[in-house]
């Protein structure tokens, strides 16, 4: 009997060494996985949101989409009253036609001018050409001494004539405000009609990319100030994932590694994905001003899950993700991301937007 049971103790202790020893070979075979495969459940969905706001104040005549539409780039998203603008540019075209009228009258008086000095040069050298004949008459008592002053003077009040007519003509050329072979005044009046042109333009406000409208909550009537946002347009040509992983995972991602995003709205299924970026910075926890959101102000704001024992920091990396789907910009998602190499980076110029794709809305003919 002695011997039984210690044969059976013997193999129980067999049994859990085994136990142990496997769950210390799982163990470290799971934490080999998550250092090449460092995982978060922590990430949210999201694309750029481009702000839809008037360059110029106005009140809101016509609204041509409705909230949630799906909108093109340069397609007409309202109207503002236009009647100011429009009274503007006529002023500022008539006050065109008024300069140009001016520079003329300026041009004529320069003709005027110069005919003036052409007349007191004229008029000069006969005084001069005088004065020499007396001169040399004086020495022979055959002109008087009187006569030849007089030519003297007549001479140089002549020459003083043509002085006065070339400050004249230099002076009626300063005011014409030609420089360069071109007329400043006329520039001048033509940037302020190309300014009021430009503000009417700017009452008919277009979508400045391809999305969704999103918090549209205005109606015609309403006054929209220049530069203050009306609602926004969900820009849905990129779609990327903000993982916070924890600061201890971060020195193993690098940019153009693979990742699997799993969104929630898509029943789990697996999205592929590029690291795009790091942030260097995020809001301390014990500094974040409050109410500052995550995502909005400086630096983005990622809370702790607990504050009671010493976490980790988590950093938001971005992921932009590859495939399509019906994505919500909110929505939750898990990401594991494959470290064993970055050949994504070449990938990722394809499915950004290019650099240097401004929208610059039409301007009113």
């Amino acid at each position: 009997m002695n011997g039984e049971s210690g044969k059976s103790g013997l193999g129980s202790k067999v049994v859990r060494g085994l136990v142990v020893a496997a769950a210390a070979l799982c163990a470290w075979g799971v934490a080999g996985n998550l250092k090449v495969f460092p995982r978060t459940e922590d990430a949210e969905v999201r694309a750029n949101v481009a702000g839809v706001a008037p360059q110029v104040g106005g009140s809101i005549v016509k609204i041509h989409v409705v909230d949630n539409q799906r909108v093109s780039r340069g397609d007409l998203l309202f109207e503002l009253d236009a009647r100011p603008y429009e009274a503007e540019a006529e002023r500022a075209r008539a006050q065109l036609e008024l300069v140009k009228l001016e520079v003329q009258a300026l041009r004529d008086a320069i003709g005027e001018a110069e005919a003036a000095l052409a007349d007191r040069k004229a008029r000069a050298d006969y005084s001069t050409a005088h004065y020499g004949r007396l001169k040399p008459l004086l020495s022979g008592n055959f002109a008087s001494a009187d006569r030849v002053q007089r030519a003297q003077v007549d001479s140089e009040a002549a020459q003083a004539g043509v002085r006065e007519a070339e400050a004249a003509l230099a002076a009626a050329r300063n005011r014409l405000g030609e420089f360069g072979g071109r007329n400043t005044r006329i520039e001048a009046a033509e940037a302020a009609l190309r300014d009021a042109e430009l503000r009417v333009s700017y009452c008919k406000v277009y979508a400045p990319c391809d999305g969704e409208v999103v918090n549209l909550q205005t109606s015609p009537g309403s006054y929209a100030a220049a530069g203050e946002q009306v609602f926004s347009i969900l820009d849905s040509s990129v779609w990327f994932v903000l993982a916070n992983f924890r600061e201890t995972d971060l020195r193993r991602i690098k940019p153009g590694q693979a990742a699997r995003v799993f969104v929630m709205s898509q029943e789990n299924r697996a999205v592929d994905g590029i690291v795009q970026g790091i942030p260097k910075a995020v809001y301390p926890s014990s500094t974040a001003p409050e109410g500052t959101p995550g995502g909005e102000g400086i630096f983005a704001r990622v809370r702790p899950t607990f504050d009671f024992v010493q976490l980790a920091q988590r950093f938001p990396v971005r992921i932009v993700l590859e495939g399509k789907g019906d994505f919500r910009m909110g929505g939750r998602a898990a990401v594991v991301v494959d470290t064993r190499n970055e050949d994504g980076l070449a990938r990722l110029g394809e499915l950004q937007r290019p650099e240097g794709e401004g929208f610059v809305p039409p301007v009113a003919k």
